[in-house]
Formats: C-alpha cells, structure tokens, sequence
C-alpha cells in the first residue's frame, strides 16, 4: 500500500512539473472557446505577457487587451454578464482570478469606449453604471480643476501617479508630475524651434540645436535625482540630425547631412557610429531590425514602428499613428473622431474638435488641442493635463511624457 503511495505521489510531481516546464516553453497561443452565446479568441503573447481577447456573438464584436499575469494559463474567462438596453449592448467579462474588471460596449452594433459613452452622456450607459456599482468596475473620470504655475495651468489632479511631463520652454524645461512642479534651465540661449529632443526611462534628452556649427552638446535631466548633466560631443553632429527612435533604452539618430547613423547610450553617455562605412543602415519595422542600402534609407525619413501597415483602408488615412498592438487614426466629419483599428474591427474611442497634432505614447494617445495637452487611455479616459497659451503658436516637439 505504502509503494503504492509513492508511485501516485511521484506521478502527480511529475505532471506538476511536465506542465510548468511546458509552460516556460510557451511563447504564445491561440485558442477558441464558448461561454454561454459567446465565443472567445483568446491569444497570448509572451513577450508583452498580454492576452488579446475577441469576444463575439452573432451581432456583435468587442475587443480587448488584458494586461495581467495569468502565469499563461488558457480559459482565462469564466463568466460573461451582458447588460443591454435600446441600442447599447455592454459585457463584463469576470476572470478566473480575481482581477480588476472593465466593461465593453457596442453602440449600434459598433464599439465605442467608455469615456465617448460618457462624453455624450449616455442615459444606457449611466443605467448600466449604477447597476454595477457592486462589481467595481472602474470607469473614466476627469477633473477641471487647474493650478497655476508660472504661465501654465496644469490640471493635477489628472496626471498619473507613474507620469511626468516634459514642457520646454526657449531656455529651459518644465517638469510637471502628481505631485510637484519644477522649472530647470537648461540653456543661455533660446532653442525656438527644430528642437531634438525624447524620453528614455526616467531621463528627458535634449540634443542642443543652438550652434550654427551644428550639435555639440547633450543635455539630459535626471529625474530620479533631480539633476541636469551635459555631455560634450567630440565631434558635433550636424543641424540636419533626427531620432529615428528607442530600442532596449538606445537612442538611434540619424545624421541627414553627413548621411551617418549613430546609436546613443545616454546612461553612459557613448555616441556610436553603426552606418557601415555608408553602405548598410538600420531600421525597425515591426519590432524586428532591417538593414538598408544607403540609397534606400535616405530616401525619407526613418522612424521605428512596431507594426506594419497592410490594411488598405487604413492606409489611405494619412493622419494614422502605431503602437505596439493597435493602430490608430482618424476621420474628420463635423469633429475629429480618433479611432483605433484591430483586424478589421474599429473602436471610437473620442471626438474632439480642432486636433492640430496627436501621438501614440505605448496604447496612450497624447494630443493637442489649440492651447490645451490631453491624453486618453482606455482605463482612465480623455483627461486634459496642462494649457499654455504658446502652445497656440510653437508646439512641435517641445511637450513629451516620460516614466517615474
């Protein structure tokens, strides 16, 4: 009887490990399921540890992204609870394990986000709202009220706890987060336009464009130790350079001019040459390094995507912007409506009047409208965070979001 014992008790191990091997093995999956009239897509990607979820009945199609470690375990839905009323039909999934949930709604057959249900103040989806108080569901929320700090105003309240915002301002730099404001000069002389300047962790780069010899100075402000350091070029860059983007924290810039390629380690301030001797350049498309002629990479400017544009519709919309899972774009009737756009399923996710610029920071959306900086997420919604009235006149490059 006691052998007996042993030999469950080691088979059972070994199941436990076979299967906990095998899950270290899984990069990614799909796999389809039901749940009651539903049917679920479920595709998990390893690298980001996401999984992208299509739900879908004969009517309708709601699509998501679930940002959670489920340790790769599949069926990570176990109940969907659907809420219906006139032309609003929203679900809340309920997972396996007891996460944050959300709610996801198609307005006549199409779906739309929360903050655009709210927006146009939805009498279904208030009802809905009041129905599962219970559920804690989270849903966008904003604030308008604003403090002033020098010529700003900043609406705190709305910034993240994890965000700063970068404002440059001719000589200098404001640093705006939930908690403080700071002004840091940077410069003696005003940097008015062609500014060259990311966000890379928590430094703000700014390559110094002041000179008509070209770039002869990086300066990079520090924000975990509140402190601005310099670091001299040996040999200046020309006036004609631009980032062509960031990958695994290098800054990767390209010299028009000089036709040269660098590669910039800010942490420990190395400037390096990766053109070889001008025959073979490096792109990113898609995620994945591509080399070019230098006939082919000169022939526009090269900036890193991480996903490629093959849908024909979309690529007819020459306002669109990418991030690492969705594309986003938009259509202009009566307001600007952006969009975002997943195999062949949109979502409207806002609608602003006169948008004169907007950017995709990860699944974030950063725009400018008139005098006035929004972002929008999916959990929190559209939220204003500061309004200068420069911004009316000067605005390209000088405003940047950067991580604590």
């Amino acid at each position: 009887m006691k052998k007996t014992l042993k030999i469950i008790i080691i088979i059972v191990c070994l199941i436990y490990i076979s299967i906990k091997i095998t899950k270290l093995w899984i990069k990614e999956y799909t796999i389809v399921y039901k749940i009651n009239n539903y049917q679920i897509k479920e595709i998990y990607n390893k690298k980001n540890n996401t999984y992208h979820m299509i739900t879908s009945n004969n009517k309708n199609k709601y699509i998501y992204t679930i940002n959670h470690n489920f340790h790769k375990n599949k069926k990570i839905i176990k109940e969907i609870k659907t809420y219906k009323k006139n032309n609003l039909i929203c679900i809340i999934p309920i997972y396996k394990k007891n996460i944050e949930k959300n709610i996801y709604c198609n307005l006549d057959n199409k779906q739309v986000s929360n903050d655009y249900l709210i927006k146009i103040n939805s009498k279904e989806f208030n009802s809905f709202i009041k129905k599962i108080k219970s559920n804690n569901i989270i849903v966008p929320s904003t604030s308008n009220t604003t403090k002033k700090y020098k010529k700003i105003k900043v609406y705190q309240d709305n910034i993240l706890e994890d965000d700063i915002y970068y404002y440059w301002n001719y000589k200098g730099l404001y640093i705006l987060d939930k908690n403080n404001f700071k002004y840091q000069k940077v410069l003696k002389n005003d940097l008015y336009d062609n500014i060259v300047a990311t966000t890379i962790k928590n430094y703000y780069v700014l390559l110094e464009n002041t000179s008509v010899n070209g770039i002869k100075n990086i300066y990079y402000y520090d924000f975990k130790k509140a402190k601005l350091r310099n670091y001299s070029l040996e040999k200046p860059l020309s006036k004609e350079t631009y980032i062509n983007g960031i990958i695994d924290n290098i800054i990767y810039l390209t010299d028009k001019k000089e036709k040269k390629q660098y590669k910039l380690n800010i942490k420990k301030e190395k400037l390096e040459r990766i053109d070889q001797d001008e025959t073979v350049y490096i792109t990113y498309i898609n995620g994945k390094k591509k080399e070019l002629s230098k006939s082919d990479f000169f022939m526009t400017e090269q900036y890193f995507t991480n996903n490629q544009i093959s849908n024909k519709e979309i690529t007819k919309s020459k306002d669109l912007k990418i991030s690492k899972d969705y594309y986003y774009y938009i259509e202009k009737d009566k307001l600007y409506k952006v969009l975002r756009y997943d195999k062949k399923h949109k979502i409207l996710l806002l609608e602003l009047s006169n948008i004169k610029e907007w950017n995709i920071e990860d699944n974030r959306i950063v725009i400018l409208q008139d005098d006035t900086i929004y972002t929008y997420s999916e959990k929190v919604g559209l939220r204003k965070i500061f309004k200068s009235n420069e911004l009316k006149y000067n605005y390209k490059n000088i405003y940047k979001i950067g991580k604590k």
